[in-house]
């Protein structure tokens, strides 16, 4: 709870400012990888805690401690299939928000550089005055941006409503 407190957007430029110039594109977005995952695991891991803590009160897993199921045989019969579903949704889900993050970093200067080529990148070159009046063509990696965005949100919804069975009558 204590790393959710903290404002992600300053907390995603203080760490990608440490990021020295020298390093490789490759080191770079490696780095950035971690940090987006460092700071995006507590949300997922707060998700699945609560999950599995509704799981575990089921009249079915009360049923299996009664015939003395061991932890582990409880864990992977009764507990892991009914959250892998969740896991991989949420995943798919929060991916779109990984790479808003690193277009955003890459777009304000503290992400990857000009060489390499990134949604960040592209974006920030679209914002000069003479890319507006002369190269129209250069606004294509908004347009795959937000299709881009759209795709993982629209696959991960189809996702949760197929996994959550209950989430129909919503």
């Amino acid at each position: 709870d204590a790393v959710r407190t903290v404002p992600v957007i300053p907390l995603f430029m203080a760490l990608a400012a440490m990021i020295p110039d020298e390093w490789s594109a490759e080191t770079r977005f490696f780095f950035i990888s971690i940090i987006l995952g460092l700071i995006g695991w507590p949300t997922l891991a707060r998700r699945i805690r609560t999950h599995l803590l509704t799981e575990r009160a089921q009249e079915y897993v009360l049923a299996a401690k009664l015939c003395n199921a061991s932890a582990g045989h409880i864990i992977r019969r009764h507990l892991l299939p009914s959250f892998t579903s969740y896991i991989i949704v949420d995943l798919v889900i929060s991916f779109p928000y990984m790479v808003l993050s690193e277009t955003a970093l890459s777009f304000i200067g503290l992400g990857l550089k000009d060489p390499v080529n990134s949604l960040g990148v592209l974006l920030q070159n679209v914002t000069k005055v003479d890319v507006l009046l002369n190269y129209q063509w250069y606004f294509i990696p908004a347009g795959f941006f937000m299709a881009l965005v759209l795709a993982f949100v629209f696959v991960g919804d189809g996702l949760r409503d197929a996994a959550d069975p209950y989430s129909v009558g919503k």
